[in-house]
Order: C-alpha cells, then sequence, then structure tokens
C-alpha cells in the first residue's frame, strides 16, 4: 500500500463510528465527481475529433468576415 493510502486508512481508523458516515459520503461524492470529469474529457476529445474530420474542407481563400456579411445582408437586408 503507499504512503498516502496508508495515511488515510490511518486517519479512519482513529474516527469515530458515528463519523464514518461523513467519511463515507466523501468519498462517493468525490468518486462521482471524478468519473463525471472523466466522461467530460472524453466527450470534449469525441468533439475535437469530430471537428478533426472537417479540417481542410475550406477553400485556401475562402473568407470567414465576407460569408457571414453575405448572409447578413440575406437575411436582414443591406444596411444604409
Amino acid at each position: 500500500m503507499t504512503q498516502i493510502k496508508e495515511k488515510s486508512m490511518d486517519l479512519i481508523r482513529q474516527m469515530p463510528e458515528e463519523h464514518m458516515f461523513y467519511v463515507i459520503d466523501m468519498l462517493q461524492n468525490l468518486k462521482i465527481s471524478i468519473a463525471d470529469k472523466e466522461n467530460d474529457k472524453k466527450q470534449a476529445m469525441a468533439a475535437f475529433q469530430n471537428l478533426q474530420k472537417f479540417r481542410g474542407r475550406l477553400p485556401e481563400n475562402f473568407d470567414a468576415d465576407k460569408e457571414l456579411e453575405e448572409a447578413r445582408n440575406e437575411k436582414y437586408g443591406n444596411p444604409g
């Protein structure tokens, strides 16, 4: 057992039995939190991989600002 786990176990052994409910509750919440963070990371990586599939599909001369302006003009009319 690692030193940190041994220290943790010693602290738990020193706690009164009636407080063990709180220790268990904290550990369960920590476990859930860690699992949620891992799941979030997996989802983020999957989204990134999905975006990578579209990399390089636009022409080199693509002007995003011009396209956005044209789309706005088409939808809302030409200002001015």
